[in-house]
């Protein structure tokens, strides 16, 4: 055999052994965490059993509140619709979340154990009367809460002004108004009034039949067992079901639709709303007349007013084009910020003589303006109106006895005090009778303003 041949074979010889030689993976090839399984391609990251943790984000409540103060929208995009999650549950989830219609049967069932249907019989104050300084009815319209609102607010005479809800010497009980089944959900993050707790309790009296409380900061020990053990659980009129200084409160009937939305869909992520009922009606006397001894309106009706739609006219609540109505755009996920989509022309929720620009982007906040003498009545304002004007203006509230209302202490309101500087202008027209042109100036005058710009927004309902 001639030399070449040999080489030529030799070099055959080589080649073959390193093609049929087994591949091996190294550290030199792959970092140990990017080793590939023998059972799978891309080995996903296993979740972390901490209920405190965020899979390989954080782990532990103390570590993860530290890495969401820096991380925030990471971890609202990680917690959304996580809801067997605990530190999610506690900090991120929203409190609309819970009543969301794509949640499992599971779920659905913690959420609303009920039985029967119809209205009941309160013959418990949320409060006990003698704690009780003021109480505000429905529809206020206040920063964040552009459209009217859907709950009241009751105060503790024990509340300082100006405090932080951080004192428990301040906080007074909060009671079950009638018999029923209660569920608690804790307040996230972002809408919390305090570090010691905040909860949101939902007692179904009957399977159409339920009152809401918000910024319960304290909890009753059966309230803590329940929420930790994910259970709802049956409570007596009466019964303590935790403590705050103030609290929000609603009552709401699934068997009465409100006629002043007319477009129920733009409520859905908060699907209660469009059943909101008067606040007090359904106490037993003489407890009704002791609970609106309390009330600061004075104006019919005492329970207030959420609905002010009017097909074709201004009048109502209006929503950004395609912003998904109530819900707002998707990247705020109903936290902070959700409103600045949300517009409405409707009534002050005190004195409903006075009528209020409510605007969720007013230079980059939420504000409420009455009006330079409180006209046109956006309830006469329509397609033949054109192009219309309103000279924005603060203004505060006055008593029976014509002093200043401080919002804190008990006091027939009555009235209010218009301010006499301008803080801007807005221009609107109906475009259709379901949809408006709208614009904002701040710090302009009507002099100032000619018409619409190119920022100039579309609002639909």
């Amino acid at each position: 055999m001639s030399k070449k041949i040999f080489i030529f074979i030799l070099i055959i010889t080589i080649l073959f052994l390193f093609a049929c030689k087994p591949q091996e993976f190294s550290e030199k090839t792959f970092p140990p965490s990017e080793i590939p399984s023998e059972n799978s391609h891309s080995e996903q990251p296993k979740p972390s059993t901490d209920q405190y943790g965020l899979d390989t984000l954080c782990s532990g409540e103390q570590g993860c509140k530290e890495f969401c103060q820096n991380n925030q929208e990471i971890c609202e995009k990680y917690c959304r619709g996580k809801y067997e999650n605990e530190f999610c549950k506690k900090y991120f989830l929203s409190p609309q979340e819970e009543v969301l219609p794509e949640r499992n049967a599971q779920e659905q069932q913690y959420l609303k154990t009920c039985n029967g249907t119809g209205t009941v019989v309160f013959t418990s104050p949320p409060m006990p009367l003698k704690d009780i300084e003021t109480i505000q009815p429905v529809g206020l319209m206040i920063g964040g809460h552009v459209t009217p609102i859907d709950h009241g607010y009751y105060g503790a005479s024990s509340w300082e002004a100006g405090s932080k809800r951080e004192d428990p010497s301040q906080f007074r009980n909060v009671l079950a108004p009638a018999d029923g089944m209660a569920s608690v959900g804790s307040m996230p993050s972002e809408f919390s009034s305090s570090s010691i707790g905040d909860y949101r309790i939902t007692i179904d009296h009957t399977c159409t039949f339920y009152t809401i409380y918000i910024h319960v900061n304290q909890l009753s020990e059966k309230l803590q067992q329940a929420i930790k053990e994910k259970k709802v659980v049956a409570v007596e009129a009466g019964e303590v079901l935790g403590q705050a200084p103030g609290f929000d409160f609603s009552v709401h009937n699934e068997e009465v639709t409100l006629e002043g939305f007319i477009v129920p869909k733009h409520y859905e992520i908060e699907p209660f709303k469009i059943h909101t009922v008067d606040m007090f009606a359904h106490f037993a006397e003489p407890l009704k007349s002791q609970l609106l001894e309390k009330n600061v309106r004075q104006k019919e009706p005492r329970g207030g007013k959420i609905d002010y739609d009017i097909d074709g006219k201004l009048v109502g609540n209006w929503f950004e084009i395609s912003t998904n109505g109530y819900e707002g755009k998707k990247e705020y996920q109903r936290l902070l910020g959700y409103w600045s989509t949300h517009l409405a022309f409707a009534y002050d929720g005190l004195v409903p003589s006075t009528f209020v620009v409510s605007i969720g982007d007013f230079a980059g906040e939420a504000k409420q303006f009455g009006v330079v003498g409180n006209a046109p009545d956006p309830a006469h304002v329509d397609l033949s109106s054109g192009l219309v004007k309103y000279e924005l203006i603060s203004y505060g509230y006055l008593t029976d006895a014509g002093t200043f209302w401080d919002r804190q202490h008990f006091a027939k309101v009555t009235a209010t005090q218009p301010s006499s500087e301008v803080a801007g202008v807005v221009l609107v027209q109906l475009l259709e009778s379901r949809k408006i042109k709208f614009e904002a100036f701040a710090g302009k005058t009507a002099l100032q303003v000619e018409g619409f710009t190119e920022k100039a927004k579309v609002y639909e309902r």
